[in-house]
């Protein structure tokens, strides 16, 4: 079942759940009025799933950035110093 936008004279947008094999170009609103169906951007993204999640945080603090208030403690280690424990790292050159 796929999520269809229908605007109604009287109302203004209303949505309804329809198979895709049988979409109706008009149906009928709470109102008894004739809505038309109305083609616009598809509703993606709504769902629980962990992808879904890391998108939406993603994009709120893309949106709306957390403040920081101080530095990082000094005993904090940063991407460029971490060490790989991985054992063939160890054989590579140090800068």
């Amino acid at each position: 079942m796929a999520i269809y936008m229908f605007r109604c004279p009287q109302c203004g947008d209303i949505t309804e759940n329809h198979p895709m094999s049988a979409i109706p170009a008009k149906v009928t609103c709470v109102c008894g009025e004739s809505a038309r169906r109305v083609y616009s951007a598809p509703y993606v993204g709504r769902g629980s799933s962990a992808a879904m999640r890391l998108i939406d945080s993603t994009t709120a603090t893309s949106d709306q950035p957390a403040v920081v208030s101080s530095l990082p403690s000094s005993g904090r280690r940063t991407a460029a110093t971490k060490v790989s424990s991985h054992p063939a790292h160890r054989s590579l050159p140090r800068p």
